[in-house]
């Protein structure tokens, strides 16, 4: 008859003996990983580049927020990444939004942007427009300055709603308070304002 001092013991060696078998066993056979083919074409991957050193991805987005916890959002259809400049993430298809103090959205839209991951200000080109409420801005390009709360936009900057239009060659928006500057690059140059009555 065993003793059940020994019958503990034969029980803990079974234990252990099967543990070990059991790790051995998955770590020779490696079941967590997962089998590439290098021969497999890579090119309907849609986080896979086209160019050499550069990365795809789609439908991306990005946060930032300021000392008042103030959301700044970028979405982007497309977002590449390369690696010889990891800080910089070039977008297309851009849309950036923010609340406004008096409880507005500030929307930002263009075909491409550049986003500065280390200091998240955002360069926007190609098809800039702004809105808020029936306030519309359209620029060539516009830049998102993060530490002043600031978009700064230049080259036929354009601002209407149902009452005014303004033209300028550079515009700055406050995007806390919704304040605009319109300015010419000339200072000989004068704004040009139109209001309907």
């Amino acid at each position: 008859m065993i003793s059940k001092k020994n019958r503990a013991n034969l029980f803990l060696i079974i234990s252990i003996f099967s543990a070990v078998t059991f790790y051995f066993y998955f770590l020779s056979t490696n079941k967590g990983s997962i089998s590439v083919d290098n021969t497999e074409s890579l090119k309907d991957t849609k986080n896979v580049n086209l160019k050499q050193g550069m990365t795809m991805f789609t439908n991306v987005e990005y946060r930032s927020s300021d000392e008042k916890n103030r959301s700044y959002i970028t979405t982007g259809k497309e977002a590449y990444i390369s690696k010889s400049k990891p800080d910089l993430i070039e977008l297309k298809f851009v849309h950036s939004y923010t609340k406004l103090k008096d409880g507005s959205t500030l929307n930002i839209k263009s075909n491409k942007a550049k986003y500065f991951k280390n200091t998240q200000n955002i360069e926007y080109y190609e098809s800039v427009s702004i809105t808020n409420k029936d306030n519309i801005i359209t620029a060539q390009t516009a830049n998102f300055l993060k530490n002043k709360n600031k978009i700064k936009l230049e080259n036929n900057v354009v601002f209407k709603n149902s009452k005014n239009t303004i033209k300028g060659d550079i515009a700055e928006l406050n995007t806390v308070t919704n304040d605009l500057k319109v300015f010419m690059s000339k200072k000989k140059d004068k704004v040009y304002g139109q209001r309907k009555q």
